[in-house]
């Protein structure tokens, strides 16, 4: 909602271009304000020169009784404007909006979900298929939640209940729903989700095509700005996997705008910690520093720790590339106890890796290497490509700076299968292999190491095999 009163740019797009879908958002909340027969707004249209007549037709919602047809055609048009078809299209989505679902008390979802969750993958999709009770909104929001919510712990769980929200959500009657528009948002959230998981798996076209879907759907429904934040936000998550990272900065500030018009802040912190690690992926690290201390401050760390820990990892790293470890193990003392909340195998990966890359930098290398090869292992157990060739760099570099030629040599023979499976250029390859031939060369070696750093970093992060 808006903090005050819609601005005149808002009155002005909302009656002459409404029919604009990139003005859907904004014209859902004058019109919602507008039903609220605001006397401050009527007054400030009054000074600009509106007559009576005109304001009345502005104020007054379209009568029950009229259809949508000659709700629109008894408006006349003003100053070449069809204000009556503008703000009866607005309102029709707003009672879309707002209409409530059917009551779904008698389904008890935290049984089915206990019972879906006892059950193999295959059996799984044939009971959503065969019971009703699956293809109800409550249900599928809680597959939704349910697939968002393992996210950091296993990809393939986190697809599967996208896949089966997906499939629930497409036996979903209208009526049960509060409508097809509201249906059409319930389904933009299930192939959402979908398309995130996807992403998650690394597959990345398919990925494409479902947030294609989502999109075509959330254009049919009610124009929720929440829902279209939210739908930028993926999608802007798979732009950057695709280094896209112009789009992917852009969508996240365009979610971000609706967040602060809706009073949402800890979701445009989101976007705010979204937009930060694009920017560090994209070489704009100092910018990434200073979107992260905007950041932080607007985290509810009790409604999602996992953002706030997101946020700190990223600072953290943005010292480290900004060559400045003595500030990022400051703040890695400082947030040690946050991250020591989480048990999730890749978040405890990541950090493992970040510890390995902080102690390097302080010379303490023994200590690194101890670190960057338990999670090069880890990495290797999950068939994470990039991380293990990027984790294989940083490990490289560590054994150069204690002089250990083997070591460097074999560390880059292992990652030579991995730098295949990455489908990486030749020159890039060569790079690596070059590696071996300079190991015992410091300065030369970790330029070259520095430079292949960079060029694994333009690339979308795929499994092994």
């Amino acid at each position: 909602m808006f903090e005050a009163h819609p601005s005149s740019e808002d009155f002005n797009d909302f009656l002459i271009n409404a029919s604009r879908p990139a003005n859907s958002m904004r014209n859902a909340r004058v019109i919602r304000h507008l039903l609220g027969g605001c006397s401050e707004c009527r007054d400030r249209l009054a000074d600009a020169g509106w007559s009576e007549s005109r304001l009345s037709r502005l104020f007054q919602p379209v009568p029950e009784t009229s259809s949508q047809d000659e709700a629109a055609s008894s408006t006349m048009a003003v100053n070449g404007h069809d204000y009556g078809r503008a703000f009866a299209v607005a309102e029709r989505a707003v009672s879309a909006f707002l209409a409530p679902e059917q009551s779904s008390d008698e389904i008890p979802v935290d049984e089915l979900m206990a019972t879906l969750s006892e059950l193999s993958a295959r059996h799984q999709s044939e009971r959503v298929k065969s019971d009703p009770r699956y293809a109800t909104p409550p249900m599928v929001r809680a597959m939704i939640e349910r697939s968002h919510s393992v996210r950091f712990r296993d990809a393939e769980q986190m697809l599967r209940y996208a896949q089966l929200a997906k499939l629930a959500v497409e036996d979903c009657s209208a009526s049960l729903a509060g409508g097809e528009m509201k249906l059409a948002d319930l389904r933009t959230r299930a192939w959402g989700q979908f398309g995130n998981a996807l992403r998650v798996s690394s597959r990345i076209h398919e990925a494409e095509e479902a947030l294609k879907t989502a999109q075509s759907y959330r254009r049919q429904g009610t124009g929720d700005p929440v829902l279209r934040a939210w739908l930028l936000e993926r999608t802007s998550a798979l732009a950057a996997f695709q280094n896209r990272f112009g789009e992917a900065i852009e969508m996240c500030e365009e979610a971000g705008q609706v967040y602060q018009e809706l009073g949402q802040t800890h979701l445009f912190a989101f976007t705010l910690v979204q937009k930060a690690t694009a920017l560090i992926y994209s070489g704009e690290t100092e910018s990434a520093l200073r979107t992260l201390l905007r950041a932080i401050p607007l985290i509810d760390h009790e409604e999602d720790p996992h953002l706030l820990l997101a946020a700190c990892y990223n600072l953290v790293r943005c010292y480290i590339d900004l060559d400045q470890p003595d500030q990022a193990l400051t703040l890695y003392a400082e947030i040690r106890e946050l991250f020591q909340e989480f048990n999730d195998p890749l978040i405890t990966l990541k950090l493992i890796w970040q510890e390995g890359r902080l102690l390097r930098d302080l010379g303490h290398l023994r200590a690194a290497e101890a670190a960057l090869l338990q999670a090069r292992k880890g990495y290797l157990e999950r068939n994470i490509s990039y991380e293990v060739a990027v984790v294989s760099l940083d490990l490289a570099a560590v054994y150069v700076k204690l002089g250990l030629t083997d070591e460097v040599k074999k560390t880059v023979l292992s990652a030579v299968p991995i730098f295949h499976a990455l489908r990486v250029k030749l020159d890039t390859l060569a790079a690596l292999l070059q590696l071996q031939r300079v190991a015992d060369q410091e300065q030369q070696a970790l330029e070259l190491i520095r430079t292949l750093h960079s060029r694994i970093e333009a690339l979308p992060r795929k499994p092994v095999g």
